[in-house]
């Protein structure tokens, strides 16, 4: 996540899905994409993100969708 907004800060928006499905998303509007195949527990780490305000889930269909806040998309970009 710290990869991509240092690529994209402007870039809210993030999806969460298997490497197995397709998504035609809107050429217009750069989202992210996080896979299950590349992250063990992803699912209940975004509950924790959710938890704890990091991230608000804008699902309206079948795939999951979420946004970071603006305090976890600062953060993200901070110096590691």
């Amino acid at each position: 996540m710290r990869d991509d907004i240092a690529q994209h800060p402007f870039v809210r928006e993030f999806i969460v899905m298997s490497k197995k499905w397709s998504y035609n998303g809107d050429p217009e509007n750069l989202i992210f994409s996080y896979f299950f195949e590349d992250h063990d527990n992803l699912k209940p780490m975004l509950k924790v993100m959710r938890n704890h305000g990091a991230i608000i889930e804008t699902t309206y269909n079948n795939v999951d969708r979420f946004e970071f806040t603006e305090e976890f998309a600062e953060y993200l970009q901070l110096p590691v």
